[in-house]
C-alpha cells in the first residue's frame, strides 16, 4: 500500500473513531428523555473544538512535510499531477462525515435545551425594561428564580416591551425574549448556589443592569418560599411599581434615569411632547389622578419632555384597582392612605426574614450573594465587621450601611452602580439590617444591638 493510501485509511479511521465517541458521548450525557442539556452542550463543544484542533494539526503537520520534502532545492522541477482518486475520495468524505457528526451531535444538545422532562416545574418569565419576573405555578412573584435543587424547571419566556435574552451561563441557557411570542427552555440545578442571570440582548440604556439570578435550594426551603407571604413593606403601590417594572426607568429619590423621577409627581404639571411635522408642538397636563391615568394607561403619541417615548401603555396590564393604589401611594407616599385596617409593623416585630424578603423584592439579590461569592456587589455574607471597598476603608456596621442607603456615592466617595433607597422606613431598614446582621460578620458573631438602636 502507497504512502497517500495509507495516509488516507488513518484519516478516515480517525474521523469514524470521532464520530463513535461523539455519539457515545451524547448517549451517556442523556439517556432516555435528555436529563443533562448542561453535559450535552458541552459534548458538543468539545467535539467540534476537538475537530478543529485534530485539523489544525494535521494541516500544520502536512505543511511542514511537504515543505521540506518537497524543497525546490531536492526538486528544481514542480511535479504535473492530473488526478488522484484518494485525493478526492479524502476531501468529499472526510469533511461529509465531519459535518454529519458535528450536526448529529448538535442537533442532540438542542433537543437537550428544548424537550423539558415529564413532571417538570413550569415558571413564567416576564422580561421587561429593565428587570426579571418570575412567576410561580401558585401565582407567587419574586425578582430572583428560586428553584428546588434536582427538579427539572420548565421556563416560558416572554418580553412585555423590546426583545431581551435570558441568559443563565451555569445552565448554558441562552433563549430570546420576543413581545406577543412565547419560548420555553428549561434547566436543572444539581446542587444548591446562586447563579447570575443576564440580559444577552442590548435592550436600551440600562441593559448592563438587567440582571438577575437563579437560586437553587433544598425542596423544604423551595416549599417555605412558595407558602410565605410577602412581608409588609410600605404601601402597597409602591410594591406594584416595582412589581409593574416601574422603577426600572424611574425613581423615588428625585435622581433623573431613563424616565423622570416619581418624587414629587403628583400634583405637579407634566410638560409633554406632541408630535407631527408643522403641528408639533407642546402640551400641558396636570399630573392629578385623571392626569396620571391618562399617563399611565393609554398608549399615546405624546412624549415628556426631555425623554425618550419608550413607556408603553399600561391599559392591558394593570386592573384599576392596581391603578388606584399606585396613584395613592404617589400622592400620599409610604405613612399615610394605606389601605383601611393596615398597621404599620412594629420595630420589635421585625424578623431577618422579612429583612431577605425586602432585599429580594428591592432587587438587592440580583447583584449580591449570601453565600460568599461575588456577582456584580460583595457578597452580604460576613459583611458585618469587614473593611469596605468605600475611599476611607471604613468598617461595615450599622450606620455605614445606613449611610450607603441614603446615598451609595456620598458614603463610598466614589460613583456606584447602585441607587440609593431614601425611601425605605425606619421598619424596612431595621429589617434589612436584621438581615444582613443574621448572615454573620468577620469576627464570627453578629455586632450586638443596643436597645436605642432596636428602636
Amino acid at each position: 500500500m502507497s504512502a497517500p493510501e495509507l495516509a488516507a485509511n488513518h484519516t478516515l479511521a480517525a474521523a469514524d473513531q470521532a464520530i463513535a465517541t461523539a455519539g457515545q458521548a451524547v448517549a451517556t450525557a442523556h439517556p432516555g428523555n435528555l436529563v443533562n442539556a448542561v453535559a450535552a452542550v458541552d459534548n458538543t463543544f468539545l467535539l467540534i473544538f476537538g475537530i478543529s484542533a485534530a485539523l489544525l494539526l494535521l494541516i500544520t503537520a502536512a505543511m511542514i512535510y511537504f515543505v521540506i520534502r518537497y524543497d525546490r532545492k531536492k526538486h528544481p522541477v514542480a511535479a504535473d499531477f492530473s488526478s488522484n482518486l484518494w485525493a478526492e475520495v479524502i476531501w468529499i468524505v472526510l469533511p461529509t462525515l465531519l459535518v454529519l457528526g458535528m450536526f448529529w451531535s448538535g442537533w442532540h444538545s438542542f433537543r437537550a435545551l428544548r424537550d423539558a422532562p415529564a413532571g417538570a416545574l413550569p415558571i413564567i418569565v416576564t422580561a421587561r425594561m429593565w428587570s426579571w419576573d418570575f412567576e410561580y405555578p401558585n401565582g407567587k412573584h419574586s425578582g430572583t428564580l428560586i428553584v428546588p435543587v434536582g427538579k427539572a424547571v420548565k421556563l416560558s419566556l416572554t418580553s412585555k416591551d423590546v426583545i431581551h435574552g435570558f441568559f443563565a451561563p451555569a445552565f448554558r441557557l441562552k433563549i430570546d425574549t420576543v413581545p406577543g411570542m412565547t419560548s420555553h427552555g428549561w434547566f436543572r440545578a444539581d446542587k444548591e448556589g446562586e447563579y447570575v442571570i443576564f440580559c444577552s440582548v442590548y435592550c436600551g440604556l440600562q441593559h448592563a443592569r438587567m440582571t438577575s439570578a437563579i437560586k437553587a435550594v433544598s425542596q423544604e426551603a423551595f416549599e417555605r418560599f412558595l407558602a410565605e407571604k410577602p412581608a409588609a413593606a410600605g404601601h402597597p403601590g409602591k410594591a406594584l411599581l416595582d412589581a409593574k417594572g416601574c422603577l426600572g426607568c424611574h425613581s423615588l429619590d428625585g435622581t433623573e434615569s431613563v424616565g423622570p423621577t416619581l418624587k414629587g409627581v403628583y400634583g405637579s404639571t407634566g410638560v409633554f411632547v406632541v408630535p407631527g411635522g408643522k403641528d408639533k408642538h407642546e402640551k400641558k397636563l396636570k399630573l392629578d389622578e385623571a392626569g396620571l391615568k391618562q399617563v399611565i394607561m393609554e398608549q399615546r403619541p405624546w412624549r415628556v419632555k426631555g425623554f425618550e417615548p419608550i413607556m408603553p401603555g399600561y391599559a392591558d396590564q394593570m386592573t384599576p384597582e392596581e391603578l388606584a393604589q399606585i396613584i395613592d401611594y404617589l400622592k400620599n407616599g409610604d405613612e399615610v392612605g394605606k389601605t383601611a385596617g393596615e398597621t404599620a409593623t412594629p420595630a420589635s416585630t421585625a424578623t431577618p426574614e422579612q429583612g431577605r424578603d425586602l432585599a429580594e423584592a428591592q432587587g438587592c439579590l440580583g447583584c449580591h450573594t449570601t453565600d460568599g461569592s461575588e456577582i456584580v456587589g460583595p457578597s452580604f455574607k460576613g459583611l458585618f465587621g469587614k473593611p469596605s471597598t468605600a475611599k476611607d476603608k471604613a468598617v461595615v456596621d450599622r450606620a455605614f450601611v445606613e449611610a450607603v442607603l441614603k446615598d451609595p456615592a456620598a458614603r463610598l466617595g466614589r460613583p456606584s452602580s447602585m441607587p440609593a433607597f431614601p425611601d425605605l422606613t425606619g421598619i424596612q431598614r431595621q429589617q434589612l439590617l436584621l438581615f444582613l446582621e443574621s448572615l454573620g460578620s468577620t469576627h464570627g458573631k453578629a455586632p450586638a444591638m443596643s436597645h436605642e438602636a432596636h428602636q
